[in-house]
């Protein structure tokens, strides 16, 4: 029987300097029966001429070059022009582990699994590992419970990291709108893409390096655009709502809104009609964590004081 083709889909832009040990880390793989697909997004540095350099070096390999459109409308792009059986995508100033694919369809075999989930190490800007797990070794979800693993602030899974049929990922339903850059769309797709999953699974098995960057989006606060997370929550809702689920995950989808408003956002407006919603919702009893979120954000400048005081500690 013919090994499944696994597509490594790597989206790029301004990434000239990681690129190639990132590329090279997918062309390491223990698995043999893998293509790789760089999705050269509008970068205006020289990394897409890089790719192309490394396209004319190898046969399983292609670049597709296009205007730039943010991260979730790359993966499409590179979803569309993927020819394996599973995908996985890699972001360009990461890498994986020689036996990600390997373990990863070991395991959607083993389990018959929709998508398999690996954790990985965290590489800190002075070099210092850190590896991020899963709150149990071996973690078998329906796709309701993947949803609700998305929605709590505990989750960790972003859309890298993971091999998944690709079926999945052609459904063009699950993508956030694609005239608009949302914060936090790994999550936004996850909780989309649960509705047709039936088997996910996760295991503390590291199958990727993170590079950790103090400059990102989320963290700078560059994604501080009340109008944005309105939108991206109502997505959200709508997404509960329209599968019978929002009374179901009020609660916890009021504890990710506290917390998404605490360690994302700047200058939070506490006169806004929406934020005053959040904070002063007193329905549920929430975990003790999000109760005190929720009272120290009512002081913006206090709690961002805090807050990237505990980061420049602690990162």
């Amino acid at each position: 029987m013919k090994s499944p083709l696994i597509s490594i889909i790597i989206p790029v832009y301004n990434t000239e300097g990681t690129l190639a040990r990132c590329v090279d880390s997918a062309l390491a793989q223990t698995y043999e029966n893998c293509e790789v697909v760089i999705v050269d997004d509008g970068t205006p540095d020289n990394a897409g001429a890089i790719a192309d350099d490394y396209a004319s070096r190898y046969d399983n390999m292609r670049v597709v070059h296009k205007q730039n459109a943010g991260l979730a409308e790359a993966r499409r792009s590179g979803v569309n022009e993927a020819k394996g059986d599973y995908i996985i995508h890699l972001d360009s100033d990461d890498t994986m582990l020689p036996d990600a694919v390997e373990y990863l369809l070991s395991k959607c075999k083993e389990h018959n699994l929709d998508i398999a989930y690996g954790n990985y190490i965290r590489i800190n800007e002075d070099g210092k590992k850190n590896e991020v797990c899963f709150p149990d070794d071996s973690m078998i979800l329906t796709g309701e419970e993947f949803m609700m693993y998305n929605i709590k602030p505990v989750g960790i899974c972003a859309n890298w990291g993971c091999l998944a049929k690709r079926e999945l990922w052609l459904n063009d339903s699950i993508y956030p709108p694609s005239n608009t850059k949302l914060p936090s769309e790994d999550i936004l797709i996850n909780i989309k893409i649960s509705k047709f999953v039936e088997k996910i699974g996760l295991f503390n098995h590291p199958v990727c390096y993170y590079y950790y960057n103090s400059q990102s989006l989320s963290i700078t606060g560059s994604l501080s655009q009340l109008d944005k997370w309105k939108q991206y929550f109502s997505i959200i809702e709508n997404e509960l709502k329209s599968r019978n689920l929002f009374e179901k995950y009020e609660s916890i989808f009021l504890c990710m809104k506290i917390e998404s408003m605490a360690f994302y956002y700047n200058g939070l407006d506490t006169s806004d009609p929406w934020v005053k919603s959040i904070i002063k919702d007193k329905r549920f009893k929430l975990p003790p964590k999000s109760r005190l979120l929720q009272f120290l954000i009512q002081y913006p400048r206090l709690w961002e004081f805090l807050r990237d005081t505990k980061r420049r500690i602690f990162n």
